[in-house]
């Protein structure tokens, strides 16, 4: 899996190049055109980081794909089986209910046979004790032999009627017993289906616990992922807009002093130094000064304090007076003959396009504006709007 880390970009880096070198220094300055050079070697490797990142990601999208199936797959499961435990669990509430009721009617039918029972034994007991003492009396006071026979006639009819009550109290007791059995067998079918339903309920759902952490570690692998790719991709806008208005820049100057510039005159030497101070980074192809590789250096720099005044070399027209991108605040003079000088990273400028300065003016003052890490001045010198050395010219 591809983890880059996005490359340092130069302007953060600007910072610590501040706290660590002093205000005089601008050794680590980037001209315009270093810095198009940077931004395009950053913009390639943007596109590459780009490029692993989406295959990174459509890696970890495959892998995860067959992992989300089958969670789906043990979710319909899941929910199958709960449609089929929940009318289970319904019949098995019906039932326990249907069997209390069996089981109060059972006691109520074994309350009445053992009623029943007891009755028949006491009328048993009283027709016995009544037989026993008036059995000689019987014999004896009859006064003709069908009144003992119709006597014991009706002792009979009063035992069978007894004993009538009897069995209907067993056969309704019976009845009740054999519904509470058959509610029973029938209550324990149905708990065993929903035993066995709910056994598979929570095997899916252990499969499917076992599941979710392989799930949710391509989830996070995947958003991590898609987070980098955010983050290349932001940056990699950033650099490219960033490129386009130097690019931009560029080409307006070069336009102008190509286009506008005064072909009256002759290039020539400057008269004086547009400011004090030691030449830091000469002109030339130069290590990069924020670890960009090589680059080249399309004028010198010049390291001075800040607020320095600025002063044209020569007579000429002023042609741009304000911001120009990475320059920052910008001065260039026509100097008539394709020659032009460039003043670059002011901090604050002191004269309007389309004016005419002396040589020795006041045109701006030293700052560090634009792409720059501390005071200093960026002069070069164009012919044609070419940048070559300014050496030969101070």
């Amino acid at each position: 899996m591809i983890r880059r880390a996005l490359r340092a970009v130069p302007v953060l880096a600007v910072g610590c190049l501040l706290a660590a070198v002093p205000a005089v220094s601008a050794r680590a300055q980037t001209t315009e055109a270093d810095r198009q050079r940077e931004l395009a070697a950053q913009i390639v490797h943007a596109s590459a980081d780009e490029a692993a990142a989406l295959r990174a990601l459509a890696e970890i999208r495959s892998r995860r794909a067959p992992i989300d199936a089958r969670v789906a797959e043990l979710n319909a499961e899941i929910v199958g089986v709960t449609a089929r435990l929940a009318p289970l669990e319904t019949e098995i509430r019906s039932l326990e209910e249907r069997m209390t009721d069996a089981e109060a009617r059972f006691r109520a039918r074994q309350a009445e046979y053992e009623a029943a029972k007891a009755e028949v034994e006491r009328s048993a007991a009283q027709v016995y004790r009544s037989a026993r003492r008036g059995a000689t009396y019987d014999y004896v006071t009859a006064a003709r032999p069908d009144d003992l026979v119709q006597g014991s006639k009706y002792l009979g009819e009063v035992n069978e009627s007894q004993r009538a009550v009897t069995r209907k109290a067993t056969e309704l007791r019976n009845r009740v017993d054999e519904e509470r059995r058959d509610l029973r067998q029938r209550r324990d079918a149905a708990e065993a289906a929903a035993t066995e339903v709910r056994s598979l309920r929570d095997r899916v759902a252990a499969l499917r616990a076992e599941i979710e952490p392989a799930r949710a570690r391509a989830a996070a692998e995947a958003a991590a992922e898609e987070q980098q790719l955010r983050l290349i991709r932001s940056q990699k806008a950033a650099w490219e807009r960033e490129y386009a208005e130097l690019q931009a820049a560029s080409d307006a100057i070069a336009d102008r002093l190509r286009g506008g510039g005064s072909r009256s005159g002759q290039a020539g030497a400057c008269e004086i130094r547009p400011t004090p101070g030691n030449v830091v980074s000469g002109f030339g192809t130069r290590t990069d000064p924020l670890g960009a590789g090589t680059g080249f250096h399309s004028g010198i720099d010049i390291a001075i304090g800040s607020g320095t005044p600025i002063r044209s070399c020569r007579s000429g027209t002023v042609t741009i007076a304000g911001w120009q991108g990475g320059y920052g605040n910008t001065v260039v003079i026509d100097h008539g003959g394709g020659m032009a000088t460039l003043y670059a990273h002011q901090s604050s400028v002191a004269v309007s396009a389309g004016q005419t300065v002396l040589p020795g003016q006041v045109i701006g003052y030293v700052g560090s504006t634009g792409r720059s890490t501390g005071p200093h001045l960026h002069f070069e010198v164009r012919i044609s709007g070419n940048p070559v050395n300014p050496m030969p010219y101070l």
